[in-house]
């Protein structure tokens, strides 16, 4: 518990200790709760066009509890809910604790997760709350908590009509139309949606953007550090990264600046048809709008367009290609096994491959040829050598310990040519198969066992169907198996 909650527990305890002007659970299917109401078990908010829907929900199969936010006729439709905010994403609620939760509008317009132990039911603690916690104990009936048509889950006070918090302020892993996302020049602070963790984990992952200050760019980044794409300058009609946002059939972008604040926003001019913004597990961020007649979402657009151009997406030791087969773009690199296969399971492939053999090293590790790899994106940066043959290359990955891979391939520059001997240490990171005759040539190190083990078996899966071969065709594949297995 971070010492932001340990400062405000005491006020929140004092504060449920003040009878509200109003008591007792919000009627399920009403857009707005007052002070002293909450939700608990299945009661939701829902927003008074019946699109929104706010209340508690588990991922998949999973024991956690969390508040969130969803299209309300989406989950009817698929039977599952498409959440767009969640407000407790990194402090779940245990199943064993759910039946005691309530979600709870204070009189002091503070939203607050409250839990009741299991040893005291009547003792309460608070999991998660808005930040706009003041240190004023007086209750005010006229509080309420909105859920508007656009998705704003709105806490203000019915006298004057002041907002004291609002969910659009704080988006999650995605955005809504009408929501502005972007940089505060006067506190400094700039708003950030983040990627969930994996299917079944809506806290924070990998991946997030953010408004670059002063740039007028949206920034893609990897573990909130390092930038791997952007969306290019804003030249009035739509970021140079994003030309499909100046066709404007389904949606109008924007993005404005002022002296203290920066943002972006979009809307969509058919209201009642469900679309947002979401940055993925991929580390893309897409575009997807319902389509009533196929009842089914559709991307319009993402970006960016090649998931393997994704900092990191596969782990360690892992390769990206867009021709893998299966659900995955990702598959461990010969002689390796997937880290955490559980976690590969819920679409997290950053813990990638480990091997499967450790390296004996010197004579007694080999190296595995993998074709058509792009070597320049492969992260950490490569030492380069100056040598003049492919063997010299290989020799001097040999000799270090640490040497994890190298290639030798010929480049290129205006009208002189050279050979570049390169060579790769520690984890592995951006490896990307590409398709055709594209790339170059990866020689990855593994123990002599598992270079020999992979030859015999590529080997003998193509001896049992050359029989139907002629002999001329079985003397071309017997030639291309002793090349192939090398």
């Amino acid at each position: 518990m971070n010492a932001v909650m340990l400062v405000l527990i005491p006020l929140i305890l004092s504060l449920l200790s003040f009878a509200p002007h109003y008591s007792g659970s919000a009627s399920t299917g009403v857009d707005t709760m007052f002070a002293g109401q909450s939700l608990t078990g299945n009661e939701t908010l829902v927003s008074r066009n019946g699109k929104f829907e706010l209340g508690f929900f588990t991922p998949g199969n999973f024991q956690n509890y969390y508040i969130g936010l969803w299209f309300k006729q989406v989950a009817i439709v698929q039977k599952k809910k498409t959440i767009v905010w969640v407000a407790n994403r990194d402090k779940p609620i245990n199943a064993t604790y759910f039946s005691s939760s309530e979600f709870k509008l204070l009189g002091n317009g503070h939203l607050v997760l409250l839990v009741s132990t299991k040893s005291n039911s009547s003792s309460t603690i608070p999991v998660w709350s808005t930040d706009s916690m003041t240190s004023k104990t007086t209750i005010d009936s006229s509080i309420k908590a909105v859920l508007g048509n656009d998705g704003n889950l709105v806490i203000m006070s019915s006298s004057n009509g002041n907002i004291m918090w609002q969910s659009f302020d704080h988006p999650t892993n995605a955005f809504l139309p009408g929501a502005k996302f972007g940089y505060n020049n006067l506190t400094k602070k700039d708003q950030k949606i983040t990627s969930w963790r994996n299917i079944g984990d809506p806290s924070e992952g990998f991946y997030s953007i953010e408004l670059e200050p002063d740039k007028s760019v949206i920034s893609f980044k990897w573990n909130q550090s390092r930038e791997f794409y952007n969306s290019g300058a804003w030249n009035g009609r739509f970021f140079s990264n994003f030309p499909e946002m100046r066709i404007g059939v389904v949606t109008s972008y924007d993005f404005t600046s002022y002296e203290n604040r920066s943002f972006f926003t979009f809307s969509a001019p058919n209201e009642a048809a469900p679309i947002y913004v979401f940055i993925d597990l991929s580390g893309q961020l897409k575009a997807p709008i319902w389509q009533p007649k196929t009842q089914d979402w559709t991307i319009i657009w993402v970006k960016p367009m090649q998931p393997c151009k994704v900092y990191g997406i596969c782990g360690a030791f892992s390769v990206c290609s867009d021709n893998n087969v299966g659900p995955s773009i990702c598959q461990c690199l010969p002689g390796f096994e997937k880290y955490n296969p559980k976690d590969w399971d819920l679409l997290d492939y950053s813990g990638g491959c480990i091997r499967k053999t450790s390296l004996q090293c010197g004579d007694k590790d080999n190296f595995k040829k993998l074709p058509n790899m792009d070597v320049s994106r492969i992260i950490p940066s490569a030492d380069a050598l100056v040598v003049d043959d492919a063997k010299k290359c290989e020799s001097a990955c040999l000799k270090n310990c640490s040497c994890d891979a190298y290639a030798y391939y010929k480049n290129s520059s205006g009208n002189s040519q050279s050979f570049m001997c390169l060579l790769w240490y520690s984890n592995l990171l951006n490896i990307e198969q590409l398709g055709g005759d594209k790339g170059n040539d990866l020689f990855i190190r593994l123990a002599a066992s598992e270079v020999l083990v992979g030859s015999k078996m590529k080997a003998s899966t193509i001896w049992t169907i050359v029989g139907v071969y002629d002999e001329k065709k079985l003397e071309a594949i017997q030639e291309w198996v002793m090349i192939f297995s090398e």
